[in-house]
């Protein structure tokens, strides 16, 4: 193994790197691969080479870590835009105040719709591991997903604090 991560350990980094743009993401990745690889080594039937077979696993990492990185990213702009400015120090704590906000939300859904949205937004689980983990099927999962957003974005309080967010977003531009 100590072979291998001298030979391609490099290589998958760099890769890795340009796909994520976070050395410590890529890092991580880069190890993710080499540890898949350990763990199920049989699964490399020879088609390819050693080399191409690693580069498909490290690819299918950063695409998976980089549709979590998009999820969260559209979550949090569900209430706020991004400013294009630096943030005042009131604006960041009304930010702050809105996310718990929001946090408090989530944590009043039932427990069958909290779970989903804990799982899948902060804990960052797709919806099939969502559905094994739960022992649900993936169209159950999708389903409460989306009836949980729709509670969310119906809630009144959420829906003043979001509308005063986007005022705040078009005063700084």
């Amino acid at each position: 193994m100590e072979h291998l991560v001298e030979q391609y350990g490099e290589y998958l980094f760099h890769l890795g790197y340009l796909y994520v743009k976070d050395r410590q993401l890529a890092e991580e990745i880069t190890q993710d691969v080499f540890l898949k690889y350990m763990q199920q080594p049989e699964k490399f039937r020879g088609d390819a080479s050693l080399k191409t077979y690693l580069t498909r696993i490290l690819i299918n990492r950063c695409y998976d870590e980089l549709k979590k990185i998009k999820r969260k990213t559209l979550f949090n702009q569900w209430l706020f835009k991004k400013d294009k400015n630096q943030p005042s120090i009131e604006h960041t704590y009304i930010k702050q105040e809105a996310y718990q906000t929001l946090l408090d939300k989530v944590l009043q859904l039932s427990l069958h719709y909290r779970e989903i949205i804990i799982l899948y937004y902060y804990e960052e689980f797709e919806v099939k591991e969502i559905a094994n983990l739960l022992g649900l099927s993936e169209n159950t999962v999708r389903t409460r997903l989306r009836r949980a957003r729709e509670i969310l974005k119906t809630d009144q309080q959420l829906e003043e604090i979001y509308q005063y967010m986007r005022g705040m977003n078009h005063e700084s531009i």
